[in-house]
């Protein structure tokens, strides 16, 4: 079976574990392919709606793997008890949903057997590179993917307290930036573009050149601006 290019680059992020909560599995994909590579032992996959947990079933009936995954209908991470899993996937969500949940069961994320938090965001990054900042935990490693016009983000986050992002621009990875990633320019022009099309919105009222939103964009432009995605290129 093919997982897709997005899929597949969380599966890479992933450390060795011996067992994972995938929240919002979907289908339980993401674990029947760490089972394929050997990447943990036993799964828990859990989605909110029925739809997606029957879908997930059927799944891992598909590949035999009813003693490896147990799929379970809830809330995010609710449906884990503390110390059950050392690590967890939020994959295709927003930043906003993922720190809801995050929120809703602090115990199984702050419980010491809990090593590793893999995230792929929908939007919002910044957030979730913040939230790392102020709850302890640190981002040790950041990936690009693109799956058809998309580019995906990544983050690898583990406990680390005292923990502050190295980077002048939250908006786009420090990792990425370091390491010269080879979507970065790409990846940061669009990034550009965006921001570049939201102020030429604004520069069309007085009052909201005026407001704080669209200085805060202008700073953010020029963060992007002094980004050297490498060969002495900015994304442009």
């Amino acid at each position: 079976m093919h997982f897709g290019p997005r899929l597949e680059a969380v599966a890479a992020l992933v450390p060795p574990c011996r067992t994972l909560a995938d929240v919002g599995t979907d289908h339980a994909y993401l674990p029947v392919l760490l089972l394929q590579e050997g990447k943990i032992e036993q799964a828990i996959a859990g989605d909110v709606v029925p739809g997606p947990c029957e879908a997930a079933r059927h799944t891992v009936r598909q590949f035999h793997l009813e003693e490896r995954i147990a799929v379970r209908q809830g809330s995010g991470l609710t449906v884990v008890a503390p110390g059950e899993v050392e690590t967890a996937v939020m994959a295709g969500m927003g930043a906003e949903t993922m720190l809801q949940i995050l929120g809703e069961a602090p115990e199984v994320w702050q419980h010491p057997a809990f090593r590793h938090l893999v995230l792929q965001p929908m939007s919002d990054s910044c957030r979730l590179r913040l939230w790392a900042e102020d709850h302890g935990w640190a981002v040790v490693r950041e990936e690009l993917v693109r799956e058809g016009k998309r580019l995906y983000e990544l983050l690898l986050l583990e406990p680390s307290p005292g923990w502050k992002y190295p980077g002048s621009c939250r908006e786009v990875g420090d990792d990425l930036v370091r390491r010269h990633h080879p979507l970065l320019a790409e990846f940061v022009a669009e990034k550009k573009k965006k921001i570049q099309r939201l102020l030429t919105q604004m520069d069309r009222s007085e009052r909201a050149r005026a407001s704080r939103q669209y200085k805060e964009y202008e700073t953010l432009w020029k963060q992007l601006e002094e980004i050297d995605c490498g060969n002495g290129r900015n994304g442009k």
